[in-house]
């Protein structure tokens, strides 16, 4: 098998294709065949990601982004080809190979799988988190990170991902020990999932639950964590490589938060030969016009809220 294929290719194996594992500035750090490492540096090639600017007509109206069409994994499309996606880690791409300095990379190859938000900013555009992923992992702690109406906003965006399985993952179970208390939450989750989701929970320190995970983790499939700051993602990351990959901090017990650990995104090999793809802790999910409210469930002292 080759290194391409190792990380989740399964297109024809041709010179010239890498997949991004992460991304600094303008370089572009690739896995791919042509170097003896398995790996190596590209630059994009400013040409060919150009996004051509046309006067907008006179009559033109604002109109809603259309839903994406699901992809055909068999006859796969780019997501707006006539505005050309720039890298990002997880893409597959076209480079073209020189042993004596920087590759180029010249084309972004379809995507089949993509989470997306709107930048929470005035300007609302379309900031995509994640790519190529066989399966998103939402993770939430019981803790006060836990919201049942954030749980139900990631889940509408994940309604438009793509050829992906959604997977709730609950984390930090081991703070939990009142009687019933671990039902409650597990239930209130799985109301909200229903039949577009699995709800694991797991502790990454007791290791409670993680064999639950173990089918999405086979190899050559790619999972994407999905989640605030401080719910745990560089924790797991951390137990499933078997290493301090991430550094990780403990929560402010003040507010429930956490502090950012990743600040960018990473494609990790773990042992198993799956990938993970850890993202930066989301602020917010940018639906518009919803409300974190507080629920209060049976004679629970715990707050579901943001």
């Amino acid at each position: 098998m080759t290194r391409i294929e190792q990380f989740g290719w399964r297109g024809p194996v041709e010179p010239g294709i890498g997949r991004v594992v992460s991304a600094h500035g303008d370089y572009y750090h690739l896995v791919a065949d042509e170097q003896p490492t398995g790996e190596l540096l590209a630059r994009k090639k400013k040409s060919a990601f150009t996004r051509m600017k046309a006067a907008a007509p006179l009559d033109m109206k604002a109109a809603r982004i259309p839903k994406r069409q699901t992809p055909n994994p068999s006859t796969p499309q780019l997501l707006n080809p006539s505005t050309p996606a720039l890298p990002i880690t997880g893409d597959f791409v076209r480079f073209r190979h020189n042993a004596q300095g920087d590759s180029m990379i010249t084309e972004v190859l379809p995507r089949f799988s993509h989470f997306e938000r709107k930048d929470p900013t005035a300007r609302r555009q379309v900031q995509t988190l994640a790519v190529n992923f066989d399966t998103l992992f939402i993770m939430m702690s019981l803790n006060e990170n836990f919201s049942l109406p954030r749980l139900k906003r990631y889940l509408a965006l994940a309604e438009d991902m793509g050829e992906a399985a959604a997977v709730v993952v609950l984390t930090k179970l081991d703070r939990i020990a009142a009687a019933g208390e671990r039902e409650r939450f597990i239930a209130a989750a799985s109301g909200i999932a229903r039949s577009s989701a699995t709800v694991i929970a797991i502790s990454s320190l007791s290791g409670e639950g993680l064999d639950a995970l173990a089918p999405h983790l086979a190899p050559r499939r790619t999972v994407a964590f999905i989640g605030s700051s401080g719910v745990g993602k560089s924790t797991l990351l951390n137990t499933l490589v078997g290493e301090e990959w991430q550094a990780t901090q403990e929560v402010q017990e003040w507010s429930g938060k956490g502090r950012h650990t990743t600040t960018s995104r990473e494609l990790v090999m773990l042992p198993s030969g799956a990938m993970v793809i850890d993202t930066p802790g989301i602020r917010e999910i940018g639906l518009v016009g919803e409300s974190e409210s507080f629920l209060v469930k049976g004679e629970s002292t715990h707050r579901y809220r943001k």
